[in-house]
């Protein structure tokens, strides 16, 4: 096999000795002893321990570098490898035996200088870190960030004394600026100096008067230290050099919130999400603060909304922000406004998978089950392995009547759930028992509510919709009674759930039992119904009470949706 390495090598050698013979300077990794060769074969050496150890075969490039230790030629390099080989093995104690060779070898490296400084750090080795971090500044006295880091290095250990004396060393270098200036504000705060603090900070001010983070943490350091009046002085003078600045309209807004002024507050939120200046990600927190903010404080309800809205508005491609108006009036039970804002968000995000769910949902909770099924269908195509979305699409499907696809569609989705998702599953399940029972085949519809119960026994809409199917049918009505009866306890008040124990009574015989059940379901809005209201009036009429039966069927008939034999029972005389 042709070896690309040895003829490198060669090469070079050749370079080597003609240049030995035209009395040329040769240059290496290595500084030649007596025979250029010798640099020579060192720095063939050095590069295939280079290829080694960054291939992973850390053994021949130890291997390798220990040889060139070996000889008289220069050994820095070395060393240096092998350190970063020993830290890489996790041999600590070896690796800082090697670099401190490395160092004291050639301590005007700044490589293996600042290798030393982070490896020292990394270990703890305090001490050692700080003698080199002194001995890099001597040996670079005019780089200033080696001064600031090691400024950095004294702070961490918190020696605030030797990082004031080097902050202000920096400061006579170079003048009055953000990071020594800003630092020593910190470091004097830290120390309770109360005058040097407040002189660096108004150093700062002075130096930088469009700034705006200044004013507000020499407020912040007037706030506590417990001088309101101060710090609001210094809100005002920060207005006069920068008018409307957003971000100390924000530190007021806040102020006043705290201080019970909320319609100031409010006042200026306002403004401040208005402010093209005011960063995204800052309106975002604002925005979720209130959100926050309104779920124990229901009067801020309509001003945390009206900022959501101002700033969707004003953003209208931005997903973020549109998504949490979306969620807020989603939460809010107003479906039909949230649609509005889950659209812009899947407009500009379409891979948005938790917007498009919700959109979904609030289209099936004003039951637009024509849009729920277009906008299911157009999520498919995006998200083909979701199935979430093909028991939506099932659903939409099933109330359009559109039984037979429904069956295909949930049959699919079916197939891609995992077997751990046992609610979802169970889901699934009852919607092909829906879809199955309107189908007319009631034997595999209920096959596929016993499976669902089977996963989910505590799910009072299958309890409840598979013994009103039962009732309709006329069977199992014990059996019907019995999970009607429990959905009931489990999800108490709910009008439809009071309806279907009601007809199950009903259709047991037992009228007075069935009127109270039903009775209950029309003052928990089932008065809206045209089936309760058709229920209550077939009770009214076994009970023997026509007037009161033919009151509850006309007004089942004006409401609209009753059953087939509505009709004939009001021409009955």
């Amino acid at each position: 096999m042709f070896n690309l390495r040895k003829l490198i090598v060669l090469i070079v050698l050749t370079s080597v000795l003609s240049a030995c013979k035209m009395g040329k300077q040769v240059h290496s990794f290595f500084s030649p002893i007596s025979e250029n060769e010798l640099a020579v074969i060192n720095d063939s050496k050095f590069i295939d321990a280079i290829s080694f150890k960054n291939s992973g075969d850390f053994e021949k490039a130890i291997e390798l570098l220990n040889q060139i230790i070996k000889t008289k030629g220069e050994k820095a390099p070395a060393y240096f490898e092998l350190a970063k080989i020993f830290r890489a093995k996790s041999k600590n104690e070896q690796a800082v035996e090697y670099i401190n060779y490395a160092v004291d070898l050639n301590p005007k490296n700044k490589w293996y200088i600042n290798y030393k400084i982070n490896l020292t750090r990394e270990l703890g080795l305090y001490d050692q870190c700080e003698k080199t971090y002194l001995l890099r500044q001597k040996t670079f006295p005019s780089n200033t960030d080696y001064d600031i880091e090691l400024s950095d290095f004294y702070v961490f250990r918190k020696n605030y004394t030797k990082a004031l004396k080097i902050h202000n060393k920096i400061e006579e270098k170079i003048g009055i600026s953000h990071n020594i200036n800003f630092n020593k504000f910190l470091i004097y705060k830290g120390l309770n100096n109360y005058e040097k603090s407040e002189e660096e900070i108004k150093k700062l001010i002075s130096t930088f008067p469009g700034n705006s983070n200044y004013y507000i943490h020499f407020a912040d350091f007037k706030f506590q230290h417990g001088e309101d009046s101060s710090a609001l002085q210094i809100y005002d003078e920060a207005l006069q050099f920068i008018p409307n600045n957003p971000y100390i309209l924000n530190e007021l807004a806040k102020y006043y919130f705290l201080d019970h002024q909320k319609e100031k507050a409010k006042s200026l939120y306002k403004e401040i999400i208005k402010n093209p200046g005011f960063e995204l990600p800052e309106k975002r927190h604002i925005l979720n603060k209130f959100k926050r903010l309104s779920e124990f404080d229901e009067s801020l309800f309509g001003f945390t909304k009206s900022i959501m809205i101002l700033a969707s508005n004003l953003h209208p491609y931005d997903p973020s922000i549109n998504l949490i108006t979306a969620d807020y009036i989603y939460d809010s039970q107003n479906y039909k406004e949230s649609i509005y804002y889950y659209e812009k968000v899947v407009e500009v995000k379409p891979n948005d998978y938790g917007a498009w769910i919700q959109l979904v949902i609030s289209y099936y909770n004003i039951s637009n089950y024509r849009e729920m099924l277009k906008k299911s269908s157009d999520a498919l195509v995006l998200f083909p392995t979701q199935p979430s979305f093909y028991l939506y699409n099932g659903i939409a499907r099933i109330q359009m009547q559109q039984y037979e696809r429904a069956i295909e569609i949930l049959e699919e989705g079916n197939d891609l759930i995992v077997s751990t998702d046992k609610k979802l599953k169970a889901q699934f399940l009852s919607s092909l028992g829906d879809a199955y029972h309107a189908f007319g085949e009631h034997q595999k519809s209920d096959d596929y509510f016993e499976l669902s119960l089977e996963l989910d026994s505590e799910n009072y809409f299958v309890l409840n919709n598979y013994a009103y199917y039962l009732s309709e049918r006329n069977v199992k009505l014990e059996k019907a009674k019995k999970m009607s009866e429990k959905s009931n306890l489990l999800n108490p008040g709910e009008a439809s759930f009071e309806d279907t124990y009601g007809w199950i009574l009903f259709q047991l015989g037992k009228y007075e039992e069935a009127l109270n059940w039903l009775k209950k379901s029309e003052l928990n809005g089932g008065n809206s119904s045209a089936v309760i209201n058709e229920h209550i009036g077939d009770v009214y009429e076994k009970l023997g009470q026509r007037e009161k039966a033919l009151k509850y069927w006309k007004l089942a008939n004006h409401i609209g949706g009753g059953s087939e034999q509505l009709l004939n029972k009001l021409k009955q005389k």
